[in-house]
């Protein structure tokens, strides 16, 4: 059985990989980022939320590549560069 963590990250691949055959490079916020993230129902914002603070911190998640976050306010900027 995956972990909440692991299942939180699937489901944000996932949307990169939405966005990534969309729109190539996105910039939005996290209830934009959201609206992409509909793989699982045991993923809540507060989940992606977590993640996307732990990439605006520097930390490496493994399976997030061209996702970036900056936090302004109290919401994130959120940068996809395939």
């Amino acid at each position: 059985m995956k972990s909440k963590a692991e299942i939180t990250v699937e489901a944000v691949k996932e949307a990169l990989d939405f966005i990534d055959d969309n729109w190539g490079t996105w910039e939005g916020d996290l209830h934009m980022l959201m609206a992409n993230v509909t793989s699982d129902e045991r993923v809540s914002t507060h989940d992606v939320r977590r993640l996307i603070h732990a990439l605006s911190e520097g930390e490496f998640i493994d399976g997030i590549i061209g996702l970036s976050a900056e936090k302004i306010g109290e919401n994130y900027r959120i940068n996809v560069n395939r």
